[in-house]
């Protein structure tokens, strides 16, 4: 019992860290960033990838180590409707992160780099499509935690 309210103290707590990270890589990224804002959003999304990985482990954690059997989790629809969901976000991150990588080169001799308007308006759009589903999963989680199949 101990173990089940630690291992779901540690999955939430790094499901906030990722929704902070979300956050905050919406509010760094802007169509021009100086040097210091395009360095820590850079690290936010490092971050933002390092976390996810940490979710999916503590959940599977949680899954194992759960009173609930794996059986319990494996053969609900609203556990596929979540993982689906937190895979949709996981994709949707990776055109960010390599646009993040692109647009590095063309910093100008201060650092600041100016985002094509296209190009800004597609991963302004990818960022908010995240925090939309991401918004989803919690629904998902509540549903589950009541007996919802």
């Amino acid at each position: 019992m101990l173990l089940d309210a630690i291992l779901a103290w540690v999955h939430f707590v790094l499901i906030f860290g990722l929704v902070g990270c979300l956050f905050a890589e919406v509010f760094f990224y802007r169509d021009v960033l100086p040097a210091a804002t395009f360095a820590r959003l850079r690290q936010v999304d490092a971050a933002y990838g390092m976390l996810a990985g940490a979710v999916v482990f503590s959940g599977i954690a949680r899954m194992v180590w759960s009173p609930k059997t794996a059986a319990y989790f494996l053969h609900n629809p609203i556990f596929w409707t979540k993982m689906s969901l937190f895979v949709a976000v996981a994709l949707l991150s990776i055109p960010p992160t390599i646009h993040y990588v692109r647009i590095r080169s063309t910093a100008q001799p201060d650092g600041t780099v100016r985002v094509e308007r296209s190009a800004y308006v597609k991963m302004r759009a990818l960022l908010t499509v995240q925090v939309v589903l991401f918004a989803f999963i919690p629904l998902c989680a509540a549903l589950m935690a009541r007996g919802f199949r």
